[in-house]
């Protein structure tokens, strides 16, 4: 008896910790951030905003009740989203923008975002990592957008 006492009180310590780091990780991607640079590992490119004549910034505000909004300097966008921290993946359940007369730096944003879009889900999936407040969601295996926390 006192063997399976100490092994559940072993498993419920364990769990509740793995629990806790879950909510801190996740904790990390609440709140605003700017892109800062689409990033090709496999040909080690990186655009930046000063890359383009006409960038502008481009934010994103993750909420606490899982909706998100941002903007660039033309148009908006908002939606909700999940997490799956096991898996760093990153969906947004849905996605409403504007898209008018925007910048070759918004396009770029808006088709990296694109290329998540699951048609089978209807939603949008990518991976991602947090570290040091930088944010990098990945669109492809190779490439991915860096934000950084405001």
């Amino acid at each position: 008896m006192k063997n399976m006492f100490l092994i559940l009180s072993i498993f419920f310590m364990t769990t509740r910790c793995s629990e806790e780091e879950t909510k801190q990780q996740e904790n990390l991607i609440y709140g605003n951030w700017k892109l800062t640079s689409f990033v090709n590992q496999s040909t080690n490119n990186t655009l930046v905003e000063s890359d383009f004549s006409d960038s502008n910034q481009i934010t994103i505000n993750f909420k606490y009740n899982k909706s998100f909004a941002g903007s660039t300097i033309r148009n908006s966008f908002l939606g909700n989203y999940s997490t799956e921290m096991n898996k760093n993946k990153l969906n947004f359940t849905n996605l409403s923008t504007t898209k008018v007369n925007e910048t070759e730096w918004g396009n770029l944003f808006y088709n990296s975002l694109n290329m998540g879009y699951n048609q089978q889900d209807t939603n949008w999936e990518f991976t991602y990592e947090i570290q040091n407040n930088t944010l990098k969601i990945y669109y492809d295996n190779q490439e991915y957008m860096t934000f950084e926390k405001l």
